[in-house]
């Protein structure tokens, strides 16, 4: 492999899952939702460097990635699209937890598709409908900060940043399958959050902490919990740190706990 240039860094955010309601199945097989997502600090950071294999990526990792990973897809379905005439090399330094519902896999490829919108001078329309085929995620993490998600993922409303919190993480280091997550879910389970999802925001805004406890949601808490007690724990764990509120992120595995300071991390 012959490399061509210097390399091109970029971070890669995890995020959390403020709201996270599945409010009816779609024909395709696929769920609708409706969330509220932030990012945080935490992050992967990617190298990304040009080589001579046309067509052709290699994903470094420090730590074990089995099968073909989002970076791969991500690099993959933009081929389809638009003539990369080079290879890629990517190293990967994971930081976000593998299967810890922080959307760590969604990030690394939304980060791979940023580097090669820059490359090709992508419109932020055509790199969002790429994003979507990617993954569910996907579309979300070429914003980042602070939105309202809905649909499959795929409808994106960004909002002013959220301010002034921090979180601490508690991660029991069980991984949750995303599929057996919404296997779990029951027709009764659906659309049951608290509406509207405007109001949270709002709450998150002016501080509303009572009103935060009341309509922070997600839908898969109580389903994983009974499930995988580790994540019990975690949630017990998290409440016992004296938080604004304290709830699962995505399906699982990772809890956080919202304080107004003094948290490991902040929003971005």
């Amino acid at each position: 492999m012959v490399e061509v240039g210097a390399g091109f860094s970029e971070k890669a955010h995890a995020k959390l899952n403020l709201y996270l309601d599945v409010v009816g199945k779609r024909s395709d097989g696929y769920h609708d939702i409706v969330g509220l997502f932030q990012t945080i600090d935490l992050h992967d950071e990617l190298l990304f460097i040009q080589t001579e294999d046309v067509g052709q990526i290699v994903v470094e990792s420090n730590i074990p990635i089995e099968g073909q990973n989002l970076v791969e897809r991500a690099f993959r379905k933009f081929t389809e699209f638009y003539p990369v005439d080079f290879g890629l090399k990517v190293i990967l330094k994971k930081r976000i937890p593998i299967g810890s519902g922080l959307g760590g896999g969604s990030s690394d490829a939304a980060a791979t598709l940023r580097f090669l919108a820059q490359k090709f001078n992508v419109s932020h329309s055509d790199l969002l409908s790429i994003a979507a085929q990617v993954g569910s995620d996907v579309p979300f993490f070429i914003f980042g900060g602070t939105a309202i998600v809905e649909g499959k993922g795929d409808k994106i409303t960004p909002l002013p940043p959220i301010a002034g919190y921090t979180v601490d993480l508690f991660c029991p280091g069980v991984s949750v399958s995303t599929a057996k997550a919404y296997g779990m879910l029951k027709e009764t389970d659906l659309n049951r959050g608290p509406r509207p999802i405007e109001r949270l925001y709002e709450a998150y805004v002016r501080h509303e902490h009572e009103v935060i406890v009341r309509m922070s949601y997600n839908v898969f808490q109580t389903l994983v919990c009974e499930v995988y007690p580790e994540i019990r724990t975690a949630l017990a764990q998290a409440w016992s740190t004296d938080p604004v509120v304290a709830q699962l992120t995505g399906t699982g595995c990772c809890v956080f706990a919202l304080h107004e300071r003094g948290g490991r991390y902040s929003f971005c």
